[in-house]
């Protein structure tokens, strides 16, 4: 039997989609007798991903799931700034574009204390997520923005809680926005001397806004479930081409945050059928070449040559299998934008979440 990966992408309020998909997903892990063998989530998907890796059961994490984005504020995640940004923007309004780099002040539009008090210093139990009741392995995604590396850490196999949480942390952080995490990430890749030295570190979602591609590579994945909080672009609706974007700050986070992190996704997705390809047209050649022998032997030796040539092929590595995955995602723009923690919004989007889930789970069948 290969293993089950579940993928959680990022995507701020709108995790509340996720959420509410959730719910529906676990139910039909448990109705089918599946268990998460892989969990990986960005950002707000770290964060459910957190919820379900440590409850004891999944239907403890469905109900903390649902319980927690009924009631979720704006004050729960984040506090405006103020006059920290306006004294940067005037800063900036009287110096040289060319000095900007070196213009001290804030270094976020908003203080994310409440969203690190409430999720990671009080709910986060690394115990119960090391002691695998739920998931047997939770990775988050971060970047460096000090090299640029993009990773995937464990944070089961992390045995510093303090390390754990940081990782977490980090993931949620979408840049400008909040503030980044310092941390040290083991990489053997970092000369010997700076390994120590720690770098700042944001929301995978910079590279990794659904975090698939770098799962895959672990191998032996034969069920994937994927759940985006955005909508698959391109979108040919009336709403998406009567849309305006009256400033520089609209037009920056459409790109950035929705139509960037799409390109990165579709361009995972014709990976996992470009490996779904090569996989089945590698076993054709097998079994056709095998059947045109006339002798034993020689069918013998062909097999052993096949067999040995498998290991110089990357869609072979880590015994990689043909995957038909379950992707559940928005139709439409939500009712929700990514810093837009406000109800009853909130409870309309879980409600969609779970209404996709459930369509999409119906036509499995099983």
């Amino acid at each position: 039997m290969g293993k089950l990966a579940l993928i959680l992408s990022g995507g701020g309020a709108r995790g509340a989609f996720q959420a509410g998909a959730l719910v529906e997903l676990l139910s039909y892990f448990e109705r089918t007798g599946r268990r998460i063998n892989i969990l990986s989530g960005t950002s707000v998907g770290a964060l459910n991903g957190m919820s379900i890796a440590q409850a004891v059961d999944l239907r403890a994490a469905r109900e903390e799931i649902e319980s927690q984005w009924k009631k979720l504020r704006n004050r729960d995640v984040y506090k405006i700034r103020g006059w920290g940004i306006f004294g940067l923007v005037l800063k900036f309004a009287t110096t040289r574009m060319d000095r900007w780099p070196g213009v001290r002040g804030v270094d976020s539009l908003f203080d994310n204390t409440p969203l690190y008090n409430r999720y990671v210093r009080e709910y986060f139990r690394h115990d119960m997520i090391r002691a695998r009741h739920t998931v047997d392995e939770f990775y988050v995604s971060l970047s460096s923005l000090n090299t640029g590396a993009a990773y995937v850490k464990s944070v089961t196999d992390e045995p510093d809680t303090d390390k754990a949480m940081a990782y977490i942390m980090a993931s949620t952080i979408t840049t400008v926005a909040y503030p980044p995490v310092r941390t040290v990430v083991d990489d053997p890749r970092i000369p010997a001397p700076l390994r120590s030295l720690p770098q700042w570190y944001a929301d995978g979602g910079i590279s990794n806004k659904t975090p698939l591609k770098s799962v895959l590579r672990f191998g032996g994945i034969s069920e994937l479930f994927v759940v985006n909080t955005y909508p698959s672009y391109p979108m040919m609706t009336e709403q998406s081409i009567r849309a305006v974007f009256p400033n520089v700050f609209a037009m920056l986070m459409r790109t950035a945050l929705e139509l960037l992190p799409n390109l990165y996704f579709l361009r995972d997705m014709e990976s996992v059928q470009d490996v779904n390809n090569d996989l089945a047209a590698w076993d054709r050649l097998v079994r056709e070449a095998l059947a045109a022998c006339s002798d034993e032997k020689t069918r013998a030796a062909l097999f052993n040559l096949f067999h040995a040539a498998e290991c110089s092929f990357s869609f072979k590595e880590g015994n990689k299998q043909v995957i038909d995955p379950v992707i559940i995602a928005p139709d439409e723009e939500l009712p929700v934008q990514d810093t837009e923690f406000v109800q009853p919004k909130l409870g309309e989007t879980f409600e969609m979440g779970r209404e996709k889930a459930r369509l999409v789970l119906e036509k499995r069948g099983d």
